[in-house]
C-alpha cells in the first residue's frame, strides 16, 4: 500500500476511507510505504489502529521523510518490536527493499510516489489564499 501523507492530520472521514481500502486488502497487504512531510502526524487513536493492524497481520511500514525527528521516532518504535523503519527520501530503493517489493516493481512505485506528490502539491497550492494586494 502506498500513502502520501499531507501536512495535516487526516480527518476522521479520510481515515475511515483509508481503513476501508486497507481492510479490504488485508489478506494481500504485506507492507505500507508512507511518504510523510516533516509536519505529518496522525492522532493517538489512528496510531493505535495502525499498531494493532501491524501486529495482527505482521505487515511492515516504511516511512520516507525529511524529518530527522520522525525518523528517530520510527526507530524507537521499531525497537519495541513493531516492523517500522524510516528513511530519507533519497533512500526509496532501500525502503522498497525493506518492504520486500520486487525490484521489477521499484520503477512503478517511484513513478506513483512522484505523481501523488505532484497531486498533493497542486492541491495545497489551490487551498492557499492568494496574498492581499
Amino acid at each position: 500500500m502506498l500513502i502520501v501523507h499531507a501536512d495535516v492530520l487526516p480527518s476522521d472521514s479520510d481515515w475511515a476511507r483509508l481503513m476501508v481500502v486497507r481492510n479490504a486488502s488485508r489478506a494481500k497487504l504485506r507492507g505500507t510505504l508512507v511518504i510523510a512531510p516533516p509536519r505529518a502526524s496522525i492522532s493517538a487513536a489512528q496510531r493505535a489502529d495502525v499498531t494493532k493492524f501491524m501486529k495482527d497481520t505482521g505487515s511492515s511500514v516504511a516511512v520516507m521523510t525529511d524529518s530527522a525527528l520522525i525518523r528517530g521516532v520510527a526507530m524507537a518504535i521499531g525497537f519495541l518490536g513493531v516492523k517500522v523503519r524510516a528513511f530519507a527520501p533519497k533512500e526509496i530503493t532501500t525502503a522498497l527493499n525493506f518492504l520486500v517489493v520486487p525490484e521489477s516493481r521499484h520503477t512503478i512505485f517511484i513513478r506513483r510516489v512522484d505523481a501523488l506528490r505532484a497531486q498533493l502539491d497542486s492541491a495545497s497550492r489551490l487551498s492557499v489564499a492568494p496574498p492581499k494586494p
